[in-house]
């Protein structure tokens, strides 16, 4: 009965651990601008990856918009000084909070992201678990919706299926 079990709980798993294992990790903290150079670059990288194809890729206009004016505020603070150690605490204090709300939301985007639900299929009470990618889902997501498009297209071209 254990070896059973045990064989059950490694299928189980099986789906999860190759998943995790066949895709990029996500970057924990994609943003730590400790100087205005470094801040630079880091701003650049991620500005580049916010773009369709990027890591950041899916991410809505809104959120873009969001971390476009944090990136602007840490810039300022950086600015004028040489180190982020030279900030007054206050200053320490807005530069820590934006940058931990960039991160935030560059995680939440990021397309490496894993998301896993539990589903009971149709006809048994059993959930099956299952994890695809932030990325793969809103690849998924896209399709549908181009493909719901052009069948829309296609009904109006021809209303009568002649």
């Amino acid at each position: 009965m254990k070896k059973h079990l045990v064989f059950v709980a490694a299928m189980i798993m099986l789906p999860t651990v190759y998943a995790a294992g066949s895709h990029d990790q996500v970057t924990e903290k994609p943003l730590v601008g400790e100087t205005l150079d470094s801040f630079n670059q880091e701003s650049a990288r991620i500005r580049e990856q916010m773009q369709p194809g990027g890591v950041y890729g899916f991410m809505k206009s809104s959120d873009k918009d969001r971390v476009e004016r944090r990136l602007g505020d840490m810039q300022k603070l950086l600015q004028d000084h040489a180190t982020g150690s030279d900030l007054p605490r206050a200053d320490k204090v807005a530069l820590v909070n934006a940058q931990e709300e960039v991160n935030g939301i560059l995680r939440h985007n990021d397309a490496n992201r894993m998301v896993c639900e539990s589903r009971a299929p149709v006809g048994s009470h059993i959930p099956v678990t299952t994890c695809r990618t932030y990325g793969e889902i809103e690849n998924q997501r896209r399709a549908s919706l181009n493909q719901l498009n052009d069948l829309n297209n296609q009904s109006r071209l021809n209303p009568h299926g002649n």
